[in-house]
């Protein structure tokens, strides 16, 4: 995040994660908010709590506990005085897990943000008013205290600075069709956003006016979270495009959710996700996995969004001093024209202009020129008119004062400053022409014309070679960069205790300390470094020892790892015998934290028989020769429980294989296969708890039938994923980009759910050292599930006309991340 230019880190707390079981705190582990705030302030970040005590975040009850939600005399998210007394015992734990970290303390928490999407207008101030009080009287005394304003955000006046957002589509949304929001891609005053969240309070500007706050953002999305109904695919463009409408439009802060992409915690009595049939809440989201299409994956992946917003924060980090106190103009064209916004001091400024629509492809704009309207003059450029191609975004400068010299306008976006050299970039194909003022023009790879004004810069192949160096009157002198928009993608800025430095690489990068490291999915990458003394990228190769980092995907059947057990071995049976029965005992424990959610039991017989769980009979036929599949939820409870199977005498032999898998309300998943625990004992009654009988002894365990192997069953299908111990060594990650037919699909590592999936028919992409339990010496299990070509469900990317009521895994590619270190 911090290579990409960010540099507050905001972070959520959620109260159940903290206080799932009533009086029981955790601030350990992955719960450590202490040690994560010093983290960021270890890389120079600073930070920004979201405390809630509500947060939403797609997680269980928006992060409120269910043993709140389950008191009958309590009133949540109010100044009821029982859930205030609640609220006031969560944040004095929290808030004493910031002490001494504050930003008057020397520390990096700079604020706090209070609840979210408080919808209750001017009768929610009296709640808000509470928590900050609380808050304060606790010690969190912080120079901004925050809330979301969208949808009638309840906002004390002067007391609450609202931040406001926007996502390129809403995968809350009821319907299964695509949404349309092109307003997203528009320059507007209005700063509130309708579509962000759902059951919003309608009405613009209703409820209160802004004019006198800030104009900040802490909901910009560069992606979305998949749910269930709605399987969306969000552009490169789409977070650039928002964001440049929002900065175009006065905003002064960039804030984001999710920038990084994360993963649910598990928990000890449910799952943390935001799910519907448990709690009635809005959404059915992945129970691990919040990838969020954001800028960095989950995995750990750079997404292509990152390039794009990367060049933005390098702009607004160069010139954020001079763009924040300009107030935006906004042009208002005709509905369908390019839009088109400045902000400006009057006499220089910045010219937005964004082509771009998601669902909205945009004509190129032909004979384009712009005129501005100054205090002194009027401004129109260039020269000569241009075209804008569809999917263009851009951020022109004028009148930018440089040492002495004027940069009247630019057909280039400024990427970033370093000393008194300039960087820009081309944006598209779009002609670059610069005009500059008092200045004196180096010849070079250019041509330059001459008016009264100023000095016209045109004909230049924009590149790492593209330089104009100037002069001014007194001597001073500047330096242009005019890189290729494929070179500005490519371009990191570091800074570390030798300086600042510019790198042009396809690789990541990032700094640390006083080191530069390199992130390649090859053992090699080139990287280009900026030398202010000669002026020129200098061309520098680094590399690492190549590793074979391979692993393969194994197709399992669904009674794989199940051993078969002898239910028959008669040629004849005497008489005394007809009615004797094979008993097969199976003793299991389930003491998991958590209430089981399933228990379902796969058998393959090849003779009938009855089954008993817990002294019950099961009522549900068992068939011999295919596959049963017996719900035994009802069956089974908490601590020590006892199967057995009734097997009838018959002549021949005969066998079978049985697979039980239990699952919790957490995710977690155990599995109970036939093996040399499974006693038998051969009886004329059957065993009851009424009088004693033999104790069992072991089976006799026979070779598997040959159709073992082809038993299938089509509710889900299985893969194996074995990974060494040393599969991580000598590279910084392990990617697994997995392509896959089905609805959704899960990944294990021996009982634990690690990471699963709502199938958007791209790749899913898994990082083997971002998963919460490591996955070394481990054999993974992928699970697919099949989708209905009934699901009502919207796709960006549709699946395959072949792909419904199947699971497959169409190719598992394997990915390696090296990490080099650049010295400088």
């Amino acid at each position: 995040m911090k290579a990409c230019g960010v540099n507050i880190i905001s972070t959520y707390l959620f109260w159940n994660q903290h206080e799932e079981i009533e009086g029981q705190f955790n601030w350990s582990g992955d719960k450590d908010i202490r040690a994560f705030i010093k983290l960021c302030a270890k890389h120079g970040m600073l930070c920004y709590p979201r405390i809630g005590p509500w947060a939403h975040g797609e997680a269980r009850n928006g992060g409120t506990p269910d043993w709140i939600l389950k008191k009958k005399f309590i009133k949540d998210r109010s100044n009821d005085v029982v859930y205030q007394m609640y609220v006031k015992r969560y944040f004095t734990q929290l808030l004493n897990q910031f002490k001494g970290l504050y930003y008057k303390d020397g520390g990096n928490i700079i604020g706090l943000q209070l609840e979210n999407e408080y919808w209750f207008a001017k009768e929610g101030e009296a709640h808000m008013t509470w928590l900050k009080q609380t808050v304060m009287q606790l010690g969190g005394d912080v120079p901004l205290y925050t809330v979301t304003g969208w949808g009638g955000g309840s906002v004390p006046p002067y007391e609450f600075i609202p931040l406001w957002g926007g996502y390129a589509d809403a995968p809350w949304a009821e319907h299964v069709g695509k949404e349309f929001q092109p307003g997203n891609f528009q320059f507007d005053s209005f700063r509130d956003n309708k579509n962000i969240g759902n059951e919003q309070i309608s009405g613009r500007d209703e409820y209160m006016t802004y004019e006198d706050y800030p104009y900040f953002t802490c909901e910009m999305g560069v992606g979305v979270q998949n749910t269930y109904h709605r399987r969306l695919r969000i552009g490169a463009l789409d977070g650039l495009g928002m964001l440049t409408a929002k900065l175009g439009s006065g905003s002064n802060l960039l804030g984001y959710y999710m920038f990084a992409g994360g993963t649910q915690v598990r928990g000890e009595l449910f799952s943390n996700e935001e799910e519907q049939q448990q709690t009635g809440y809005w959404s059915r989201v992945p129970a691990r996995s919040y990838d969020f299409q954001a800028a960095i994956k989950e995995s750990g992946e750079i997404a292509a969004s990152y390039k794009q917003v990367k060049k933005l924060h390098l702009f607004t980090n160069a010139f954020g001093e001079q763009l924040a106190p300009m107030l935006p103009v906004v042009y208002k064209g005709g509905e369908n024209e390019m839009q088109v916004a400045v902000r400006t001091d009057n006499k220089s400024g910045f010219l937005f202009g964004i082509n771009y629509g998601r669902y909205f492809p945009q004509p190129t704009r032909k004979e384009v020129r712009f005129s501005i309207g100054l205090d002194n003059e009027r401004l129109q450029f260039p020269s000569k008119a241009f075209c804008v191609e569809d999917s263009t975004v851009f951020i022109w400068p004028f009148n930018l004062a440089m040492k002495g010299m004027t940069l009247k306008y630019a057909t280039a976006q400024l990427l970033t400053r370093i000393g008194d050299t300039y960087v820009l970039f081309q944006n598209k194909r779009i002609p670059v022409e610069i005009a500059v003022k008092d200045a004196t023009v180096e010849p070079g790879a250019f041509q330059t014309r001459h008016t009264p004004d100023c000095t016209i810069i045109t004909g230049m192949e924009p590149g790492k070679n593209c330089r104009i160096r100037l002069q001014s009157a007194q001597g001073d002198r500047v330096t242009l960069v005019v890189l290729a928009e494929e070179d500005a993608d490519n371009a990191w800025l570091t800074k570390t205790g030798r300086g600042t430095n510019l790198y042009i690489t396809t690789a990541n990068l990032y700094a640390s300390a006083d080191s530069v490291y390199v992130l390649s999915n090859q053992n090699k990458a080139t990287v280009y470094q900026w030398n202010a003394a000669t002026g020129v990228f200098d061309k520098r190769e680094v590399t690492t020892q190549a590793k074979d980092a391979q692993l393969a995907l194994t197709k399992r059947s669904i009674l794989t790892g199940t051993r078969w057990l002898e239910t028959a071995n008669f040629k004849t049976i005497e008489a005394n015998r007809q009615r004797y029965h094979r008993f097969f005992f199976k003793e299991f424990s389930l003491n998991n934290s958590s209430a089981v959610k399933k228990a379902t039991l796969f058998i393959y017989p090849e003779e009938g028989c009855e089954l008993n769980v817990n002294e019950r009979w099961v009522n549900q036929p068992v068939t011999p020769g295919c596959l049963n599949v017996i719900d035994l939820t009802g069956y089974v409870r908490k601590d020590e429980n006892k199967l057995f199977l009734s097997f009838p005498y018959v002549i021949g032999e005969k066998k079978m294989a049985a697979r039980l898998i239990v699952e919790y309300e957490n995710d977690d998943v155990v599995d109970f296969l036939t093996d040399e625990s499974w006693l038998t004992t051969d009886m004329y009654t059957n065993p009851s708890t009424m009088r004693a009988y033999d104790r069992p002894v072991a089976p006799r365990v026979v070779e598997p039938p040959l159709y073992s192997g082809s038993i299938e069953y089509e509710g889900f299908k299985e893969w194996e994923l074995p990974v060494a111990f040393d599969q991580l060594d000598g590279l910084s990650n392990l990617y697994l980009h997995i392509s896959y037919a089905g609805d959704r699909a899960e990944l294990y590592a021996d009982y634990r759910l690690l990471a699963d999936d709502f199938n958007a028919n791209v790749p899913w992409q898994i990082g083997l050292n971002r998963l919460s339990i490591s996955p070394l010496g481990k054999n993974m299990r992928l699970v697919v599930y099949p989708l209905s070509r009934d699901t009502k469900v919207f796709f960006d990317v549709p699946p395959g006309a072949d792909e419904y009521d199947r699971a497959f895994v169409k190719r598992c590619k394997i990915i390696p991340e090296y990490r080099m270190v650049l010295n400088e």
